[in-house]
């Protein structure tokens, strides 16, 4: 064991084992994620409507829709391209190289070379490189946060088992190699992160269906010109015409360029909120979440542990208090830039600790510089003590500091002391504080070295109440969460009365609702867990495969599900999240790569706000259909009353597409990014199954079309009794125009008085475009234009 793995038995080894890396088949290449973009039902409608369109020699409005297929393609080829990157990511967590004893020597190999039976040595900062057990270790604490969610280091043990990813955060060891590559942790996670399947979002489901409706319509209609025009003993050639013109204008084609702009603008607006979208399509979905798995710990509170409270025993004194809490303290101070506070470096605890005992005296060598530490005994995991011995003035002192039960167990206090103790012991935990006690005595025999003769006839000296304080806007954000219907259930590590505390005091939990342990959930069924899941506000002493079960119920009960997550271990359930929200500050890259959306500042704020943000999109891409299918119906309801009511054509080709290419466009994109109603957080979600034509909108959309393609009819018959055809027609021409660019003012809805600068815009330029066709020769030529 001492010397090591032999060159040869490595080598061996290394052969049947293969290399030490995370290496999960490639589900995709560049060129079939891009490709797949393509064959889309609105897509070949589109395409077949700009092959048409080139046929009538009309490049400007073919070129148009050929850009909007290759536009909004591109967009989904970049958002599926790096959302695949996720798994490549996890690579970056084993150490380029190690320690190893091979032949009975230290060297520096690959990581990748490392082989189960070789010795590892593990040095303070260091990732460690597999899974194995410990052999020797020397007061050594991991950093096991990116598989747990624990941000407390775990101290480690001589035959404990370690994890690859984890740091080394303290101490040193010896660790025995049992597992590498895809057999590690790490590689099961990636080996089942694989597995997952990517659902698309509510509002790509519906827009598919929307443009297969709306195009099998478009076409039925258009292709009823034929036989009706016929009928008339109107030109064949000019009906195939009129009709190719009539389903390209009917159908949309400027709504994936809609929704790709929309989604844009919100991505831009949510960068500036700290919220950074990595997949444009979550923006919406976000708006639709019903339900949020959130973190406590950084995500709700701020990761700052700090002394609130503090006890000292009515016999004690506080300078010996201070000093258990000084001596042996593993953290350090550092002076801020200001040069009047400090800031902890090291272990959160410890940290906190020092920066109480700091406020109760300026100088700690007041405290211990008569002195020094003798000896040391880290965390015993059994007793939850450390012990420090410190020599002062030819005396000795133990110095003990640990969790208050064990402390008062082992300290010499009547009855009646102990009873008082313990009744300010529960009430802190009860205010959710993590306690540590204190205790010390003088060491009369100086002979006395064995742990557990120094730990007995403690002088209790009294306890610290620890708390990681929830953010203040923390508050307010899950009021307003409630406020737009939106259910928080908070999952954490911690234990449940620490996570009760924070929860009431954001106002996260209701009276009726639960607390489930970690140990509570394993014992639950799915069956029985979804039962209990509704009325269940805290998951508590959590592990993050508890999260990633809780949002696949979740969604199989119908809910839209978002979840907050920094680990290696919460990729998975971000993933299978319809909205996966990582945090930036403390997230590892792997959880930063399965999300949808990153938090840069780790702050539930921001993720409310980002909600907000989500349903604005969703409420404007709402207008933008509107508008398109009420225009477009009332264009081609013209064209086909006209036709049936053996009437002239309202419109030719030319002028339809013209129509289709300045209405579409500028008007349809100014309302894709309109202002937002600053009511709609606090509607409730809209239900995700619900379609986006509604009965109420359908409704909407049929009155308008309807109704104005009903009043230009009656335009056009009463003009055609006292003008000419092609003054009748260039009439009913521009006063399409300018009631589609009224109506993109009148679906605004409550905005129709906020100033829309880029629909004021729209409208200026297409007013000059149709005076200008309508009054310059070349134009009214093309145009067929008269007056």
């Amino acid at each position: 064991m001492t010397q090591g793995l032999s060159t040869q038995q490595a080598n061996k080894l290394l052969l049947n084992f293969g290399k030490n890396e995370i290496s999960v088949k490639k589900r995709y290449t560049t060129i079939s994620i891009f490709l797949s973009q393509f064959p889309t039902f609105i897509n070949g409608i589109l395409f077949t409507g700009g092959l048409f369109s080139l046929l009538i020699n009309n490049f400007i409005d073919s070129a148009f829709i050929f850009s909007i297929i290759i536009l909004s393609s591109m967009f989904g080829f970049l958002q599926e391209y790096n959302a695949e990157k996720s798994l490549e990511k996890l690579k970056s967590y084993i150490k380029p190289h190690s320690r190893v004893l091979r032949d009975g020597k230290e060297i520096e190999i690959l990581s990748q070379d490392i082989v189960p039976g070789d010795i590892v040595i593990l040095n303070e900062g260091e990732h460690v490189p597999a899974d194995g057990t410990i052999i020797s270790s020397h007061y050594l604490e991991i950093n096991e946060s990116v598989l747990t969610g624990e941000s407390i280091p775990a101290i480690k043990l001589d035959k404990d088992f370690v994890f690859s990813g984890t740091i080394v955060v303290k101490g040193n060891a010896h660790m025995l190699v049992e597992k590498t590559g895809m057999k590690t942790k790490f590689g099961q996670i990636a080996e089942t992160l694989s597995t997952i399947e990517v659902d698309k979002t509510p509002l790509q489901k519906n827009l598919s269906k929307l443009g297969k409706i709306i195009s099998i319509f478009a076409i039925f209609f258009s292709l009823l010109l034929i036989p009706i025009g016929l009928s008339q003993s109107k030109d064949l050639f000019h009906l195939i015409l009129l009709s190719i013109s009539a389903s390209v204008s009917a159908i949309p084609e400027g709504l994936p360029a809609v929704i790709t702009i929309a989604l844009a603008i919100g991505t831009n607006r949510m960068a500036k909120k700290n919220a950074i979208v990595r997949k444009m399509s979550s923006i919406e979905t976000l708006g639709a979440v019903q339900v949020i798995l959130s973190d406590k710990t950084g995500t709700i509170t701020k990761n700052e542990m700090s002394v609130k409270e503090f006890w000292i025993n009515k016999k004690a004194n506080l300078r010996y208090l201070l000093m258990a809490g000084l001596i042996g303290n593993t953290a350090s101070l550092v002076q801020k830039e200001n040069l009047t506070e400090y800031e902890a470096i090291g272990d959160k605890t410890d940290g906190a600790i020092l920066l109480w005992i700091k406020k109760q005296v300026d100088n700690f060598n007041t405290l211990t510089d008569d002195g020094k530490v003798i000896d040391e005994f880290v965390f015993d995991p059994k007793t939850k003590i450390i012990t420090s011995v410190f020599e002062e003035n030819n005396k000795k002192y133990v110095f003990v500091r640990g969790a208050p039960e064990k402390i008062l167990e082992i300290s010499k206090l009547s009855e009646n002391e102990k009873k008082e103790a313990e009744k300010q012991f529960e009430k802190y935990a009860e205010s959710g504080l993590r306690v540590i006690a204190f205790g010390y005595k003088l060491q009369e025999d100086a002979s006395i070295k064995e742990r557990q003769h120094l730990e007995k006839d403690i002088e209790f000296l009294g306890f610290v109440g620890l708390y990681d304080p929830p953010r203040e806007e923390a508050i307010q954000a899950i009021k307003s969460a409630k406020e737009a219907g939106v259910r928080v259930i908070m999952v954490t590590g911690d234990n449940e009365i620490t996570a009760l505390a924070i929860a009431k005091e954001v106002g996260l939990i209701n009276e009726n609702e639960n607390v489930i342990t970690g140990d509570e959930l394993d014992k639950l069924s799915d069956e029985e867990l979804k039962k209990v899941l509704i009325n269940t506000g805290i998951f508590a002493r959590s592990r993050p495969e508890d999260k990633l079960r809780l949002t696949t119920l979740l969604r199989e009960m119908g809910y839209v599900v978002g979840v907050t997550g920094d680990g290696v271990n919460d990729a998975l359930a971000l993933k299978k999240a319809d909205v996966g929200i990582a945090m930036g500050e403390s997230g590892t890259d792997v959880a930063k790569e399965a999300a949808d959306i990153v938090l840069a500042d780790d702050n539930f704020s921001s993720l409310i706000r980002a909600i907000l943000e989500g349903r604005t999109i969703y409420n404007n891409i709402m207008k933008s259909i509107t508008y398109l299918l009420s225009s477009n119906l009332s264009e081609l309801s013209l064209i086909f009353v006209a036709a049936i009511l053996k009437m002239p054509d309202p419109l030719i080709p030319t002028q339809i597409l013209w129509i289709n290419l300045v209405t579409d466009g500028l008007p349809a994109l100014a309302l894709a990014s309109d202002n937002r109603n600053q009511g709609v957080l606090k509607e409730k979600p809209r239900d995700p199954r619900q379609n986006i034509l509604t009965s109420r909108r359908i409704g909407i959309i049929a009155s308008i079309g309807l109704t104005l393609a009903a009043i230009l009819i009656v335009v056009f018959y009463i003009l055609l009794q006292t003008q000419s055809e092609l003054l009748s027609r260039t009439i009913i021409f521009n006063l399409l125009i300018f009631s589609h660019l009224a109506l993109a003012f009148l679906v605004r809805g409550g905005s129709i008085f906020k100033f829309n600068k880029l629909l004021t815009l729209s409208f200026a330029i297409t007013l000059f475009l149709q005076v200008l066709i309508s009054t310059t020769s070349p134009f009214r030529e093309i145009f067929k234009l008269g007056f």
